[in-house]
């Protein structure tokens, strides 16, 4: 039975595909991982014959992924909420939020988190964290992100920084194929505190 990690933010531009196609190239180096997304207009799945190195596979259902031959799957979500995302959540072992320093980043979490917290009373075996992505260098907004978050009694872990070669990501083959020392860092150090609180 795979393990499911949900990537999930209601607001578009906070880094969630970036993420699940560079956590799904770190873990394909231990287990035997895929890569889908749920947004029909997804970016990710355009990647299917551009990628190597891991399978991006269609979404059918959940109960498919988590039957397959798979030991994790990665699911990308949509830039909003829909009916899918709760029984999304049901059925996930792990849901990891990103999201950005900025004020609309923060105040949009809130109706995710909420969802999160109802999957959470229905299954207390359901795991999540925040990552603060795509960090500015030396900006005290972190901070003050950090404070507004800690309201919703969930782990933040690691931070991600803005770096040009997350930007790549989708033309390189995940930061492990690059030189970029730090973002692979980064990217080991944030698959290290998800496996931690899984």
């Amino acid at each position: 039975m795979a393990k499911i990690i949900t990537i999930a933010h209601q607001k578009g531009g906070v880094g969630k595909s970036t993420l699940a196609l560079n956590l799904a190239y770190r873990f394909s180096k231990d287990v035997h991982t895929a890569l889908t997304d749920t947004d029909p207009q997804g970016s990710t799945m355009q990647l299917q014959d551009i990628v190597t190195g891991i399978d991006i596979i269609d979404y059918v259902s959940i109960d498919s992924l988590i039957s397959g031959p798979y030991d994790v799957v990665f699911i990308d979500t949509p830039p909003y909420i829909t009916e899918t995302i709760l029984p999304i959540f049901l059925k996930s072992d792990f849901v990891l939020i990103p999201t950005k320093a900025g004020v609309p980043d923060i105040m949009a979490i809130r109706s995710t988190i909420e969802l999160l917290k109802e999957a959470q009373e229905k299954k207390p075996s359901l795991k999540a964290a925040i990552v603060l992505n795509m960090v500015k260098p030396r900006v005290s907004i972190t901070e003050e992100a950090r404070e507004q978050l800690s309201q919703y009694d969930l782990p933040i872990i690691s931070e991600i920084k803005d770096r040009t070669s997350y930007n790549n990501t989708f033309l390189s083959g995940g930061v492990f194929s690059g030189s970029d020392k730090l973002a692979q860092n980064e990217i080991e150090q944030l698959t290290k505190e998800i496996l931690n609180l899984l």
